[in-house]
């Protein structure tokens, strides 16, 4: 995998859950690659849904080994705008996915994702998915 990747909580939980699938392979690539990163709020996702000291052990050693797309100043502010234009237009998306996609589009980088709801984003910003 040659882009630079966001890797959604969507697609930290299938990998976590399915050990052969093409979906898996892809985010090992891209950790092998080191081009695989994740933010704040998807590790608060995935720590917030672990069911064991086991599993939040597993979370410490990934989230050391991958790079930490930080906010900045302006992040919390332009997901804010991009959902009340995205609202002007009928479309509701939650503050936890249009922060994901602001850091996305602002870090240049490809949000590899499940969550078809984030096509909608494309249709309006340039949001580029996995």
């Amino acid at each position: 995998m040659k882009d630079r990747v966001l890797v959604d909580t969507s697609v930290w939980i299938d990998f976590f859950r399915n050990k052969e699938t093409s979906l898996r392979r892809q985010v090992i690539q891209a950790l092998r690659d080191s081009n695989a990163y994740y933010t704040g709020i998807v590790a608060l996702e995935l720590y917030r849904g672990a069911k064991t000291k086991k599993e939040i052990s597993i979370l410490d050693k990934l989230f050391l080994s991958i790079e930490k797309i930080m906010e900045r100043e302006e992040t919390h502010k332009e997901a804010g705008l991009m959902g009340f234009e995205l609202a002007k237009k009928g479309i509701t998306i939650g503050a936890v996915d249009l922060l994901i996609a602001q850091l996305s589009l602002e870090n240049n980088l490809t949000l590899f994702t499940l969550d078809q709801h984030f096509k909608t984003i494309t249709n309006h910003y340039p949001l580029k998915l996995l």
